[in-house]
């Protein structure tokens, strides 16, 4: 039987081997023998590859959004790979089909993290399906990178949470700016989706009032709820009409959005109306513009990206030209390039080696993407997102008939 002090020395060898090999495991590649331990890279990092994951309604309803926008992140990633890819990984892009379904979601979700075991995830679509996947993406750790959603609760979410858009919350405060300053709106009327996304423009708007000291320039009446499904808005624009506004800010998103716009023509309320940026798209104003082309003239939406910069946007145009040629190029290409450029501005920040830890401090450091998107508010328990968004106004181009976009005021933050 052995004693125990001997029983002691093997046990230290051991795991003085143990140890050893351990070192050498680590050791550069090419440097075989060395004991320099290089810092471990975390799940989806490979010598040449860096897989990221991302979901959206591929098919059904809603595909006419998350298809291109899965386009626009595709000809970001292609043109970072073209130019040998960041620190010598080109990046892999795995999409998955969750027909924006908050159930498949998660699914798609749990997919991604553990069977694709991707670097991070990069441009979900949807608030409803951002929310039921927001637990796992906190509890695991990955590294998630806008949001096809402006929903206030991301900006508190957790530090490896970065979303990009603004919020609808911050939103609201520069819908409400714009009415007062640019409108000069002493009278206005709030129709918003009675979901997470209106109430939350509401609050911005309610939190606007206060701090310009307009809190009489929306009367309790003049906040007026409409449903996400609901197919008749008669009740609600009446009674918008009968205010006699001076401004309306439609916050809901386009199909119930479209319904409103389409009783304001029937019924003549024309006033200048100021929506989200969901609705910033011509193709938006161009289907619904054929049932009410007095209220798309009347029509304004906030932007967030430099889609009139003329420089910055050649790029884009280039490289979607080049793996998507003939495609449409609308906002929701544009926010897929926006989602994978800034997903690589922390990226080129994490170090050779990245983990989510060193991306998490890489992103912290990004202010500007260089790109399509203007300043960005992140750091240490500051998740922001984009915090300057300018103005458009719908017009009708006359030579080909359709409706486009003009921006009527530049860049502007609430403060």
């Amino acid at each position: 039987m052995l004693q125990r002090k001997s029983l002691t020395r093997i046990l230290a060898a051991l795991l003085c081997l143990v140890l050893m090999i351990s070192m050498i495991g680590c050791s550069k590649e090419g440097d075989p023998g060395t004991n320099d331990v290089v810092e471990e890279t975390a799940q989806g990092v490979t010598d040449t590859t860096i897989r990221i994951g991302s979901m959206g309604a591929l098919s059904g309803a809603l595909a006419f959004i998350s298809v291109p926008f899965g386009h626009g992140m595709e000809a970001y990633l292609k043109k970072v790979n073209d130019e040998g890819g960041i620190h010598g990984r080109k990046i892999e892009l795995v999409v998955k089909d969750d027909e924006f379904d908050p159930a498949k979601s998660l699914q798609a979700m749990e997919s991604l993290i553990y069977d694709e075991k991707v670097f991070a995830i990069v441009g979900q679509g949807g608030t409803p399906n951002v929310m039921a996947t927001m637990d796992i993406v906190k509890e695991v750790g990955i590294p998630s990178v806008y949001f096809g959603s402006g929903a206030a609760a991301l900006t508190t979410a957790g530090p490896n949470f970065f979303p990009v858009q603004p919020t609808y919350d911050y939103e609201g405060k520069l819908l409400t700016k714009f009415a007062i300053d640019h409108f000069k709106a002493e009278k206005i009327v709030v129709l918003y989706q009675d979901d997470d996304v209106g109430r939350d423009g509401l609050s911005g708007i309610t939190q606007a009032l206060e701090i310009l000291n307009k809190k009489d320039a929306v009367a309790e009446e003049g906040k007026i709820a409409f449903g996400a499904s609901d197919t008749d808005f008669a009740v609600q624009v009446q009674k918008a009409k009968n205010l006699d506004p001076d401004a309306i800010i439609l916050y809901g998103l386009s199909g119930a959005a479209g319904g409103i716009l389409k009783e304001m023509e029937k019924i003549g309320l024309n006033v200048p109306t100021l929506t989200t940026y969901s609705n910033a798209d011509p193709s938006f104003a161009n289907l619904i513009g054929p049932a009410a082309p007095n209220a798309i003239l009347n029509l304004y939406a906030t932007g967030w990206s430099a889609i009139d910069d003329l420089e910055k946007m050649e790029p884009y145009y280039e490289m979607q030209e080049k793996y998507f040629p003939g495609e449409q190029i609308n906002a929701f290409t544009i926010a897929g390039w926006v989602a994978a450029e800034t997903f690589v501005a922390g990226l080129r920040n994490a170090g050779e080696n990245p983990t989510w830890e060193s991306y998490i401090k890489g992103m912290e450091s990004v202010k500007f993407t260089g790109g399509l998107t203007p300043k960005i508010i992140y750091g240490p328990g500051v998740r922001q997102g984009v915090s300057e968004m300018n103005l458009y106004q719908f017009k009708k181009d006359e030579a080909s008939g359709t409706f486009v976009i003009e921006e009527v005021v530049g860049y502007t933050s609430f403060k």
